[in-house]
C-alpha cells in the first residue's frame, strides 16, 4: 500500500512539475473566431490575419 501511495505521489508531483515549467516557457496565444452557424476558427502566431486580430482583441480587453 505504501509503494502505491509512494507511486501516486511521484506521479502527481512530476505532472505538477511539467505543467509548472512548461506554462513558464511560453505564452501561448491563439484568436478564436466564431460564426453564427456554429462554426469557429482558431489562429495560431504566424498565421495570416493574426496579427490583426490579436490587436484588436488586446484593445478590446486592455482596461
Amino acid at each position: 500500500m505504501r509503494r502505491l501511495l509512494r507511486l501516486v505521489l511521484l506521479a502527481a508531483l512530476t505532472v505538477w512539475a511539467w505543467r509548472f515549467l512548461a506554462a513558464r516557457r511560453a505564452t501561448h496565444e491563439r484568436v478564436g473566431v466564431s460564426y453564427a452557424d456554429g462554426s469557429s476558427l482558431v489562429l495560431e502566431p504566424g498565421s495570416t490575419g493574426f496579427e490583426r486580430l490579436a490587436a484588436v482583441a488586446r484593445g478590446a480587453l486592455s482596461p
